[in-house]
């Protein structure tokens, strides 16, 4: 019994000892896991298509690609510049920052092999992944401004190397070679966590399909200032293998985690919402034009006052929608359309709605142009048709085969650049804002109108561009932001400047006044 006692009395003080060994100690803080870093990283992709990620009350994008209108004031339609509402900053701090953690803790040979680095899968996995995300940030980036900065780790400099702001022929560049070692990186025997791939569910192959798919999309704006270089880049991108099927396409569902704006700005279904935005005349008319059956999918015939008797306005009739005019001079206008107006399908307003970043149609159309300019061997009508039908099934439409012969519609090489630009503009609904922004400054399709509250205001175009005032600028000298200003085509840091590659002549046209005024209900 003594024996025992002793014994007892020896493992209680040696418990003890252990305890107070481990409050003594300090606490080690908890290990950062690269799939929560990526999962956040996509979280950021509905910015590029909304806008916004503060308080949602600025959908730009959707408003200079010719989707969206107001219906409640004329706000927007004077074509002010965004501000604090652009996500650019925070892309940095909260999309690219994390990216590039990812690929520095899969390349620290420290850490490469630790659990919570290995927790988003395999390290070139991980990294390829990161880079192919990551570059295409940039690209939305430098397509709204020019010349941004770059970050070290992208590039594969050591992070003490001085940063400053890359011009836009330099960025198009690097972002190229860079998906083309992403591209190479890919192992498509292996896959990436399931749960925080919330772009692709871990599946490799679709994320190869979105690296050539990016550099087609970036290697097509250089058809008008550096078309060596953009045939080169497109048919490489394009024997690589980019987006085939609506599957392929980069989509971003809302969830838990994020509410879709679109339901707190619009929807029918919630007493709070602001009701504010609905589809703009000149998509409606368009589609209407050619009886677009895509058009039953995108809108719907409910009024913000109200829901219309269906005897008088058929849900499959093309003359019972109506959409609003972007930039009306008052909000007394504005507001003179509501009971005329339709609205946004309810099928993109849910709280947990699916909305598209860049559908496959964008993709095969992009192709198809670049088929028609022979930088690819390939049928360009073919794939005109197949990015048209892509789109009617990813909206699930139905008569592509009329559509497809219809007067306006069928394929004719003496106006195929401007078809197949206008269709993918009808076929990029509500997807990536700045990547329509972009065709327009590069084709001039849409025709959009400026409205009187913009004129009045003495100004006659879309903007061209977004300032630097909400770029992370504040970390650069003046000088270097100076040079970057130089870099744009006009030399000043204005709306009125130019990319790069934006050469187009744009027309200038405003609403007519028949425009501006609500029609008729029977």
């Amino acid at each position: 019994m003594k024996r025992f006692c002793l014994t007892l009395l020896a493992v209680t003080l040696a418990v003890i000892a252990v305890v107070s060994c481990k409050k003594e100690q300090p606490e080690l803080p908890e290990p950062i896991y690269t799939n929560d870093l990526f999962a956040d990283a996509c979280h950021c992709l509905y910015w590029t298509v909304l806008g916004s990620n503060t308080d949602g009350t600025l959908p730009w994008m959707q408003f200079w690609s010719g989707y969206l209108s107001e219906s409640k004031n004329n706000q927007y339609g004077q074509l002010g510049t965004p501000s604090r509402y652009t996500p650019i900053a925070q892309i940095y701090t909260n999309a690219i920052a994390k990216l590039d953690e990812v690929i520095n803790m899969n390349k620290d040979p420290n850490q490469q092999n630790l659990p919570n680095v290995l927790s988003l899968g395999s390290n070139a996995n991980q990294i390829a992944a990161a880079k192919t995300l990551e570059a295409y940030y940039y690209m939305f980036l430098t397509d709204m401004m020019g010349p941004i900065v770059i970050t070290n780790t992208f590039q594969g400099k050591p992070e003490s190397s001085p940063l400053a702001y890359s011009d836009q022929r330099k960025v198009y560049t690097l972002l190229d070679d860079v998906l083309n070692e992403a591209y190479l990186q890919f192992n498509t025997s292996e896959s990436l966590y399931k749960l925080s791939d919330i772009a692709y569910a871990g599946d490799i192959a679709k994320w190869k399909k979105l690296n050539a798919s990016i550099r087609m999309l970036l290697a097509i704006k250089l058809c008008d200032v550096d078309p060596a270089s953009g045939k080169y880049r497109f048919a490489k991108a394009y024997g690589d293998g980019g987006m085939t099927a609506v599957a392929d396409g980069l989509d971003y569902y809302f969830g838990n985690r994020d509410q879709n704006p679109l339901y707190k700005w619009c929807s029918n279904s919630l007493a709070t919402s602001d009701k504010n935005l609905v589809p703009n005349m000149i998509l409606v008319e368009s589609m209407k034009t050619v009886k677009d059956p895509r058009m039953f999918a995108y809108f719907d015939i409910e009024g913000y006052k109200g829901t219309r008797d269906e005897s008088s306005f058929p849900r499959k009739k093309y003359t019972s929608f109506y959409g609003e005019p972007f930039g009306l001079a008052t909000n007394a206008d504005v507001t003179a359309f509501s009971n005329v107006v339709c609205s946004i399908n309810s099928k993109l307003l849910g709280s947990s709605a699916k909305i598209p970043v860049i559908p496959t149609a964008r993709v095969l159309l992009v192709e198809a142009e670049a088929a028609y300019r022979g930088w690819i061997s390939a049928d360009a009508k073919a794939l005109y048709e197949a990015g048209i039908k892509a789109s009617f099934s990813q909206w699930k439409a139905s008569g592509v085969s009329t559509y497809l012969e219809s007067s306006g519609v069928a394929y004719y090489s003496g106006t195929a650049l401007d078809q197949i630009a206008a269709q993918r503009w009808i076929a990029s609904y509500m997807s990536d804002g700045v990547e329509v922004w972009s065709d327009w400054r590069r084709t001039n399709i849409p025709r959009l109108p400026v409205g009187p509250a913009a004129v009045a205001k003495g100004i006659d175009q879309y903007p061209y561009r977004l300032k630097f005032n909400n770029d992370p600028s504040t970390k650069y000298t003046s000088i270097q932001l100076d040079a970057a200003i130089k870099d744009l085509r006009g030399e000043t840091d204005d709306v009125t400047s130019r990319l790069w590659w934006d050469v187009m002549e744009n027309s200038k046209n405003t609403l007519t006044e028949s425009q501006c005024q609500p029609p008729a209900l029977p």
